[in-house]
């Protein structure tokens, strides 16, 4: 997209957008919401919703987790993903779990990270998310010096690096997972819907990867949807910006659901945020529900980002498989033997 088109577009966009959300117009938008069903699709199509385009593929993962064997096993997934859908991007989790040390003085349970980390196909590089807490994180007790951040990054984060550090195929450590959302009731511990506490174990985990692991990159853990929650989302990635994150990591990520274009293209959007920085940026998810709705998304939305933000890098779909039913699911691969593979799965193998 040329400049000039970018321009008028935004300053339209914008300028329809600040018009609907001011104190003036509150009451009859809300007034003609309440009386007009087609207000919706008048609106979307005056925000001038993309284009459906191809997607680049060759800059395209996918979030596998390798749970579940009812979609073969770890190397049967991997050969799926390298060898019949032709990616070569992979992110896996390796969470902190009470399965993984239920208590602070058991043995670690390496036993399905060894597996996933030995089973990388020749081609295929993973980002590994490293993230969680074991229950027995919640007793400050277990801290060491009373900061559970440091004891996240050396009970957990500083094992799993110095275990795989020379184990082939990893393309960086992706340090947690939406900080802004604590979905682990023990995560809270470590108090990251703070952006100031993030930052300390970003800065804590950066610092010793690149000690340890000098040759692997840092990613940051991207929030919840970027796009989404306006402007909270991308004022908790701003803060990280201001605090200095950017000297800490190689990567700049996020994560992206829904549409919610004009919060790309508004001013002081997601938009002016991204372009400017200074480091590629990853979508490490990015996906939408409904085997036969995946497709249309990924071809609308992604070229959009890509077209808008430039240094968009790579887009990891999200997820590789499910148990969700398939009208619900994310998973390009789900249960359903009705439907047990995707639009976009059947799109990618017989490209």
């Amino acid at each position: 997209m040329t400049t000039q088109k970018k321009s008028q577009r935004r300053s339209h966009i914008g300028h329809l957008f600040n018009r609907l959300t001011s104190p003036l117009w509150f009451i009859p938008l809300c007034l003609l919401i309440a009386c007009d069903s087609g207000t919706k699709e008048l609106l979307d199509i005056a925000i001038d919703e993309p284009e459906r385009k191809e997607i680049d593929v060759t800059r395209m993962g996918v979030n596998s987790f390798f749970v579940n064997p009812g979609f073969g096993s770890i190397q049967q997934q991997y050969s799926d993903i390298h060898e019949n859908m032709g990616l070569n991007y992979v992110r896996v989790l390796f969470a902190w779990t009470n399965g993984s040390q239920p208590t602070p003085n058991s043995e670690v349970n390496y036993g399905l990270f060894d597996n996933i980390l030995s089973a990388i196909p020749a081609g295929t590089d993973v980002l590994v998310v490293v993230a969680h807490t074991p229950d027995w994180m919640s007793n400050p007790a277990n801290w060491t010096g009373g900061n559970p951040r440091a004891t996240w990054v050396e009970k957990w984060l500083s094992p799993v690096v110095n275990r795989y550090k020379n184990t082939p195929g990893i393309v960086g450590w992706e340090i947690w997972n939406e900080p802004d959302n604590t979905v682990v009731a023990s995560d809270a511990a470590l108090g990251l819907e703070d952006p100031a506490n993030y930052f300390e174990l970003l800065s804590l985990g950066s610092n010793l990867v690149r000690r340890i692991n000098p040759g692997r990159l840092v990613v940051p853990a991207a929030t919840t949807a970027i796009n989404q929650n306006y402007p909270e989302n991308l004022n908790y990635n701003k803060r990280l910006v201001e605090f200095g994150a950017l000297d800490l990591v190689d990567v700049w990520n996020v994560h992206y659901y829904g549409k919610q274009f004009e919060n790309v293209v508004r001013n002081d959007g997601v938009e002016d945020f991204l372009e400017p920085l200074p480091r590629p940026i990853w979508i490490t998810e990015s996906g939408a529900r409904g085997v036969n709705n995946q497709l249309a998304y990924c071809e609308q939305v992604w070229p959009f980002l890509r077209e808008e933000i430039p240094n968009v890098d790579r887009i990891y779909y999200y997820e590789y498989s499910s148990s969700e039913a398939s009208d619900v699911t994310y998973g390009l691969r789900n249960l359903d033997p009705a439907f047990p593979v995707s639009d976009l799965y059947i799109s990618l193998k017989n490209r």
